[in-house]
């Protein structure tokens, strides 16, 4: 009952652009994983639990706040708006609130591509399973970011009496092109040697990053040298 209440609301939410039926009792594209928030692997996702605020640092979504909007694009059902939307970064799915306290979660098997607040993610299989990845860069190829979170659980700090946790955040990069999705190593030699075409060599690649003292690692650094690449293959 619950999931037709947040179909129907859905609906109401609908790009006016959008040609999208929801009348049908299937709702292949949405699945209810857990009627409220509760424990959930080792992450502590309580009542409260998104930024709880003393008690843990950090989210285990992409965004910290559900002031968001998003246009979801599906292999059934065609495209359409959802407010309130985020990406779980922890099991890498996209969810929903609905309902004051109830998430929602979206099956990525049904997932093309999602569009929240200007950032565009994309549904890819890696290693066999369906995996949610942000888009970084995109200019002749593209490169996609994942995120993993892991949870640290500190020791109690005696003056307060609670335990001081944090998630931490880790990232992989990968480059796709030619419909091949290819992880990238974040070390010179291996970012000279991926990017290497015809127009451009892997010593001038690697010139150009010890030149300008570019570490791969620092994002930043990352899609600077992204650019150069692209600028010379185009020459």
């Amino acid at each position: 009952m619950k999931a037709i209440i947040f179909m129907i609301l859905i609906t109401v939410g609908t790009l006016q652009t959008f040609s999208q039926n929801f009348d049908n009792d299937d709702n292949s594209n949405v699945k209810v994983t857990r009627q409220g928030f509760g424990r959930f692997g080792g992450l502590d996702m309580g009542l409260g639990f998104v930024n709880a605020k003393g008690i843990t640092e950090g989210t285990p979504y992409y965004f910290e706040e559900w002031n968001t909007a998003g246009v979801i694009y599906t292999k059934n059902d065609g495209r359409f708006k959802v407010d309130k939307v985020n990406i779980n970064l922890h099991d890498n799915t996209l969810e929903a609130i609905y309902d004051g306290d109830k998430v929602f979660t979206f099956d990525s098997n049904n997932l093309l591509r999602i569009v929240i607040d200007g950032k565009v993610f994309r549904v890819f299989e890696i290693e066999g399973k369906v995996r949610i990845l942000e888009l970084l860069f995109k200019d002749g190829f593209s490169v996609y970011k994942y995120y993993s979170v892991l949870y640290v659980e500190k020791k109690v700090n005696p003056m307060l009496s609670q335990n001081t946790n944090k998630y931490i955040r880790k990232n992989k990069y990968y480059v796709y092109e030619n419909k091949k999705l290819v992880k990238l190593k974040l070390t010179k030699k291996a970012f000279s040697k991926q990017f290497k075409s015809e127009n451009i060599n892997e010593k001038t690649i690697l010139d150009f990053i010890e030149g300008n003292k570019i570490s791969i690692k620092k994002e930043k650094d990352f899609i600077k040298a992204l650019k150069f690449v692209t600028r010379k293959q185009t020459i």
